[in-house]
Formats: C-alpha cells, structure tokens, sequence
C-alpha cells in the first residue's frame, strides 16, 4: 500500500479452466462479464502486444482494486490466464446515484505453446453501491 492508503497492485494466480467462453459471473450481480478483447489472448490474427510494468496512480481504494481483479481473473480464465495484475490508474468517476468506475491497469499473463504471452491494457471497472463488479470497459 502506498504511503497515502491509496491503490496499489493485486495480484493473482488463475486456474485455467476448460470453459470456452468468455463470461463471468459478477459476484452477487448475476450479470456476466466479458473480457475486453484487447485483454484477451493473441490468437493467429493478432500480433503480440508490448508489455511494460505497470504503475499503481493513486486514487483507487484497494478493496475496489480488489473486487476488480476478481471478476477480470473470472473473465480471463475461460482463456487459460495464469496471472493477473490490476492497479490503480488514477481517480474513480461517479457514472450514477449507485454506480462508480474505477480506473485500473491490467496485465493478464496467458500459457501458449510452452511461453507465457502477456496483454495488457487500462480500462474502466465499473461497480454497484454494493461494490460488485457490473462492468469491464
């Protein structure tokens, strides 16, 4: 945790599953998730992404940061993800009376062929008033 109580970085190892979708359940929402595509796993189309560390930007309360890294490894884990890394990438928004979106910076590892490949993007983590995830954007 930073010196601040901000934000930092969580991390997680993920089961692979043998799920072939991308959806997860939001914890306590039932609504399902989708992985963003730019997280997902490069596939023959795709050409490899550039990686670099990610950097924690204070302004995301790690229990948000928490709860977001739980429904991308959900997300991520139909594709075979053995890791997930999700910080704070600056200030949350209030999108509603009941809704906030959390700014945040993912790095998903994924097993191919014998190699680790990363992706890594931010995006939007959006949560209900009860701080379950409803959205990845």
């Amino acid at each position: 945790m930073d010196d601040d109580r901000t934000s930092t970085t969580a991390t997680a190892a993920v089961a692979a599953t043998s799920t072939a979708t991308a959806v997860a359940r939001s914890a306590g929402t039932g609504r399902s998730l989708d992985l963003p595509a730019n997280l997902q796993p490069p596939n023959a189309s795709n050409s490899p992404s550039t990686v670099s560390p990610i950097k924690a930007l204070p302004g995301v309360p790690d229990e948000v940061v928490r709860a977001c890294r739980d429904a991308i490894e959900l997300a991520a884990a139909p594709f075979g993800a053995t890791s997930v890394r999700v910080s704070s990438a600056g200030s949350m928004r209030r999108l509603g009376p009941d809704t906030i979106s959390a700014p945040v910076e993912v790095s998903i590892d994924y097993g191919r062929q014998g190699k680790v490949e990363t992706r890594q993007a931010p995006i939007r983590c959006e949560l209900n008033a009860t701080g379950g995830v409803i959205g990845l954007t």
